[in-house]
């Protein structure tokens, strides 16, 4: 009987154990790190609009009389655009052609009137104060015709500015006066005068975008760009980054920076006032090593792990290398790290190096090779393993070990664009030699 209930004792633990094993066999969801191309871009959304639109005004006052465009024309340079009465000018600059003439005549007479009284001079016929008086006649007759030939142009100009041509060529986008309205000049008005109508050359259109501080790293002035409206769907129009502007603009706690992408537009199908998305094209990285973007964390970034391997957080934490967590209220992290399975069935946390990302899967620049299998740390959270597996922290990361002279240049932190961060300086541990 003894022997009987023995042997259902090791049976039954025989059994446990073997569930056990396999339990605590069961592979951890991993990825392969491969080589593949990754094409780096960056998206904003915006509104269309056109470059440096120009305001048209007048110099001269009064009723518009004349518009020969309307919203949507397209006009060459030197084209007319308005019309304003020139009744009024026109009159001015008669008056002013009258003076003119008399200033004229006036200056023929004491020209003549003054070589007379050279001659009398000469001969003594005359005093010199008689002579003198000639010569002051002359100079002031002389300096009455330049006034008066000043006042002229100023009034042909006044004439003219009556006219009101095409400045440049482009579409008229906008027109709030319309013949019979009375306009103020810009010479009298405090507020600039009245603006006749906007033009805009559209052969080149620009959107104005703004872009998540994190990405910033990826863009430069000068890539090329793709934009996407709503009206046309299938379309794609070409375009490049043409301005980074240097002050940020912060929207609900987020800083973004205004960009502006300039975009052909020769077939004329944009228009001011579409909304459409920018794609600006960053980088496109040819046969580079690669993960999935799931399986890499920052180092303050312990709480899979934690679950996975049923180690806590604060256990991780003082394992690791003071300069990779959070201490003292400091929360610069210079790197990242992936957990490795091993041959022995065993997991490793490396801390690895990495270079862009088309969020989707991300550059591995060192701490990972060709072939190894990294813990899809995503996957871990929905599902904790009921047999927690054995974790090892690789010894460049340990606490009180070296700093590695990757960390020591500046470990690159990815961002959720892959944007590397600013190198960090390096810790004054990490300065140390290692006993």
């Amino acid at each position: 009987m003894f022997l009987r209930r023995l042997s259902l004792v090791l049976t039954a633990t025989a059994l446990v154990a073997c569930q056990t094993e396999h339990k605590a066999a069961a592979p951890l969801p991993t990825a392969t790190v491969t080589r593949g191309d990754i094409a780096v871009r960056v998206q904003a959304t915006g509104v269309v609009e056109p470059i440096n639109p120009v305001d048209i005004k007048s110099k001269a006052a009064g009723t518009v009389i004349q518009e020969p465009v309307e919203v949507g024309s397209t006009v060459r340079r030197g084209d007319l655009l308005a019309q304003i009465d020139p009744r009024d000018v026109q009159a001015q600059f008669n008056q002013a052609v009258a003076d003119d003439v008399v200033s004229a005549a006036s200056l023929q007479k004491a020209l003549r009137d003054r070589t007379r009284k050279d001659t009398l001079f000469v001969y003594k016929v005359i005093t010199a104060a008689a002579h003198d008086s000639s010569g002051s006649s002359y100079a002031s007759a002389v300096s009455d015709m330049i006034s008066k030939r000043a006042a002229l142009d100023l009034k042909r100009q006044a004439l003219e500015d009556a006219t009101v041509h095409a400045p440049i060529g482009g579409t008229i986008v906008s027109r709030p006066v319309t013949v019979g309205q009375i306009i103020t000049s810009t010479t009298t008005s405090p507020n600039g005068g009245t603006t006749l109508m906007t033009i805009a050359d559209l052969g080149r259109v620009r959107m104005r975008v703004t872009i998540d501080e994190v990405e910033m790293g990826n863009i430069r002035v000068g890539l090329p760009a793709s934009v996407a409206v709503d009206a046309f769907a299938e379309h794609s129009f070409d375009g490049v980054l043409e301005k980074i502007e240097p002050q940020a603009v912060v929207t609900q706690g987020v800083t973004f920076f205004p960009v502006e992408v300039s975009i052909s537009n020769k077939e004329g199908l944009l228009m001011p006032g579409m909304n459409g998305e920018v794609t600006i094209r960053a980088a496109d990285l040819k046969n580079v090593l690669q993960v999935p973007i799931d399986v890499i964390r920052a180092t303050n970034e312990l709480a899979p792990v934690s679950r996975m391997f049923s180690i806590p957080v604060d256990t991780l934490t003082n394992s690791l290398r003071r300069d990779l967590v959070n201490t003292e209220g400091k929360t610069g992290i210079p790197g990242r790290y992936a957990v490795v399975a091993k041959a022995d069935g065993s997991y490793e946390m490396r801390l690895v190096k990495i270079g862009p990302s088309d969020l989707k899967v991300v550059q591995i620049l060192d701490g990972l090779k060709e072939g190894d299998k990294v813990v899809s740390l995503g996957a871990i959270l929905a599902a904790k393993p009921e047999v927690s597996p054995k974790l090892a922290v690789a010894d460049d990361m340990k606490r009180g070990a070296v700093a590695s002279r990757a960390t020591e240049a500046g470990q690159l932190a990815p961002t959720p664009a892959g944007r590397p961060a600013t190198p960090s300086k390096p810790s004054q541990q990490a300065k140390t030699k290692k006993p």
